[in-house]
């Protein structure tokens, strides 16, 4: 039995215990836990999304034998680095590879809000 989770009475939970949902919010969760990530995803159109009761979730793509995380990245990056980390800590909640797609790069929030306030002469 692999051991991939806990329930919240603090009972191990396998893969087969949680239901699609969860499954998505720790997936979720996991990758904006990761330094370096801003957000997740939706893709161009907001095509990218795992589509469940009453809502979705965007910059997941989640089914059987895929996952396909979308992400903003902060800048600076290190693409490949921050690809690597997020299947590291997503591959173990999920059966199956994990395809890591870039959308986007942009600066750490203090750095806009810095930028925006700066007066031109």
């Amino acid at each position: 039995m692999t051991v991939d989770a806990r329930t919240p009475n603090g009972d191990a939970a396998t893969r087969a215990d949680r239901n699609d949902a969860d499954l998505v919010d720790d997936v979720a969760s996991t990758v904006l836990s990761i330094a370096g990530i801003a957000a997740l995803h939706g893709g161009e159109f907001g095509e990218v999304a795992t589509y469940l009761p009453c809502r979705r979730v965007s910059g997941i793509r989640l089914g059987p034998g895929v996952c396909e995380i979308h992400v903003t990245a902060l800048y600076p990056a290190d693409l490949p680095a921050l690809g690597e980390a997020v299947r590291r800590y997503v591959e173990p909640l999920v059966d199956g590879p994990v395809r890591v797609v870039f959308q986007d790069i942009r600066r750490p929030l203090a750095d806009q809000i810095s930028a925006e306030n700066q007066v031109t002469s």
